[in-house]
């Protein structure tokens, strides 16, 4: 295995040097260069699709900023008429159960969520309600992916858009921007359109998580997940629920597990092991077009360890947003 600035590869033999000597590995220069050359593709020309695996939350009240302070990652102070922040809901022992985009429009906050889990989100906030003045609701809005070249604004910039808004994608400013709009209206753009998996490969080239997929409720852990270098946690704010075991991850340094991208030429499936001498390293989680997240361990990483890889031929890469395991 071959550890070499942000790109990990596991080689079952080692390449033989054209002129003698110790082997070469010309591999990585070539496996970099694919990896540029597949988000120089993404990056020529601007596309929009419609989101229809996200759905807006609206919740309002006197009590709503104080309401989420106390139960999601990150400090509401950050969400503002003119950027939105991204955050997570956990179990009181800190493992994953929601994320989601904070939106502050006027005097509602909006949650950007997952459609499939936006029922029990709102179970969850409704049980935590109690007698807080604070009302949920559906949002009557549609939500657009527009990316390709990244936006000039920063991480999480919002604009408003007459009865519309739209938000730079907190994770991360190559994600592109989000066009939040009455539903059944379509933004006026010139991007090109197409279908989500366009964007669900694009979100895979730049090793960006979705949660319920990618991250797995009540399973993983927040900074498995690589939410720090995400913008998704704040370790300044006060108490929030799991806040105790995600602090203590974070200042003893006890992360085990990392998500990695994945190239291989043949076929993953998600929930497939990734093994080394026959145990298991790593989970495969999201795939697309032979590009793909896992779960990995990152001890079997960091001594350079050698050995059989199953499937052979698999190449682990660091994200380039993530600097440090």
């Amino acid at each position: 295995m071959t550890l070499k600035k942000d790109i990990l590869i596991v080689h079952n033999t080692p390449l033989p040097s054209c002129q003698g000597g110790e082997p070469r590995l010309p591999v990585n220069y070539r496996i970099i260069a694919g990896a540029r050359q597949q988000r120089d593709h993404f990056m020529t020309t601007q596309q929009i699709t419609f989101l229809d695996t996200r759905a807006i939350l609206t919740l309002t009240g006197a009590d709503v900023v104080e309401f989420l302070q106390n139960l999601i990652t990150n400090d509401m102070a950050e969400a503002t008429d003119t950027h939105a922040m991204y955050a997570a809901l956990l179990t009181a022992q800190g493992k994953f159960l929601h994320d989601f985009m904070v939106i502050k429009w006027g005097d509602q906050i909006l949650l950007d969520v997952a459609t499939d889990r936006k029922a029990d989100l709102l179970r969850r906030l409704t049980m935590y309600k109690l007698r807080a003045d604070v009302t949920l609701a559906d949002g009557e809005f549609d939500i657009y992916a527009l990316f390709g070249t990244p936006p000039d604004a920063a991480a999480g910039t919002v604009t408003e858009t007459g009865d519309g808004l739209s938000y730079v994608d907190p994770r991360l400013n190559a994600m592109g921007t989000r066009l939040l709009t009455p539903r059944g209206r379509k933004p006026a753009t010139a991007a090109t359109e197409v279908p989500f998996a366009d964007y669900d490969a694009y979100r895979i080239a730049h090793g960006v998580p979705e949660g319920g997929t990618d991250i797995i409720p009540e399973k993983n852990f927040l900074l498995e997940a690589n939410f720090e270098e995400l913008n998704g946690v704040s370790f300044s704010k006060g108490c929030y629920v799991g806040q105790e075991l995600t602090a203590r991850t974070k200042h003893r340094a006890k992360i085990k597990k990392r998500l990695f991208q994945i190239r291989f030429d043949g076929e993953l499936t998600p929930g497939q092991s990734i093994t080394l001498d026959g145990k298991e390293i790593a989970v495969v989680r999201s795939v697309q077009n032979g590009h793909g997240l896992a779960l990995t361990r990152i001890d079997r990483f960091v001594d350079g360890i050698e050995g059989i890889l199953e499937p052979a031929g698999i190449v682990f890469t660091k994200p380039n947003y993530l600097t440090a395991l």
